[in-house]
């Protein structure tokens, strides 16, 4: 029995690459980066999608995947000439990319901080005010956005080389998601953040 389990710790440790699962709820919320534009509230939202990693020394990993992630948050012009509040959710197909740094395993468990960009596609935007609701927001939405997430976890060795794993990450956006409004003076921008619960498992 110690002989197997042996051997299923050690073949966890030798395989070069994992692929897995992966969902999470988030916390999100657009910060403007303009005077007459103001955070007004966060937003529920979630993600998922594919992961993957690639040892490449001992305790340290590259990550990648795919995933599907509902940004969004609340927003409150100052002008009286466009509504006061408006709702925002944005749907992005992102390709997270990083590096993961682990401890030695204790017990069936390691812990972990990860780093990296995630790179997106804006898929679709909807808007809502105090007066309508499901705009179609697409065409004053960036098409592109990218942002830097930092993550902190833990791995859990369910049997083999097959593990549990859940984080708290923090992504911070890079670009400004409201480049292709164009007919508003000023010209309002702003980056989508959101703090997400990681929870996955690795095959």
């Amino acid at each position: 029995m110690i002989a197997l389990l042996s051997a299923n710790i050690t073949n966890a440790q030798e395989q070069k690459f994992h692929f897995g699962l992966k969902v999470a709820p988030t916390i999100a919320w657009i910060n403007p980066d303009t005077k007459g534009l103001n955070k007004d509230g966060s937003k529920l939202g979630f993600t998922y999608g594919l992961m993957g990693e690639s040892n490449f020394a001992p305790n340290y990993a590259f990550t990648y995947g795919v995933q599907v992630a509902y940004r969004g948050g609340i927003l409150k012009y100052d002008s009286v000439a466009i509504y006061p509040r408006t709702s925002l959710v944005l749907k992005y197909v992102e390709l997270p990319i990083g590096i993961k740094m682990k401890t030695n395993e204790f017990n069936r468990f390691r812990y972990f901080g990860q780093f990296g960009l995630v790179p997106g596609l804006n898929l679709s935007a909807k808007a809502a005010t105090d007066k309508e609701s499901n705009i179609e927001a697409k065409a004053n939405i960036s098409d592109f956005n990218l942002s830097m997430m930092i993550a902190v976890g833990t791995e859990y060795t369910i049997s083999g080389s097959t593990t549990f794993l859940a984080s708290l990450e923090f992504n911070n956006g890079f670009v400004d998601v409201l480049t292709k409004s164009q007919d508003s003076d000023p010209k309002f921008k702003a980056v989508s953040n959101y703090v997400a619960l990681n929870l996955g498992i690795m095959f």
